[in-house]
């Protein structure tokens, strides 16, 4: 049932936009990446250190994500998960 005010419009609206938003804001964050990249280049960093850096920020930036949205859904930490996902890491 919707609503009177017309919410309803809006949020199937937005609801069909929300592939296209995530896709130019997925760009505009590959081309900020490629500034920071070529500007950290251009003062001379090391691409190996670059890397980690980029790798360190993006769990600082995912963790609470995920910690806060999944909480409830991921199953306990239990040791057979643990080694489970220990030798999957290892054969990758």
């Amino acid at each position: 049932m919707e609503e009177q005010n017309g919410s309803g419009k809006f949020s199937t609206g937005f609801s069909k936009l929300k592939p296209y938003l995530a896709m130019v804001s997925l760009q505009f964050g590959y081309s900020g990446m490629y500034i920071i990249t070529m500007v950290s280049f251009k003062h001379g960093m090391s691409h190996w250190i670059l890397s980690v850096y980029r790798h360190v920020i993006a769990a600082v930036l995912i963790i609470p994500f995920a910690l806060v949205l999944e909480r409830k859904i991921r199953p306990k930490m239990t040791l057979p998960i643990f080694l489970r996902i220990v030798v999957l890491g290892f054969l990758e």
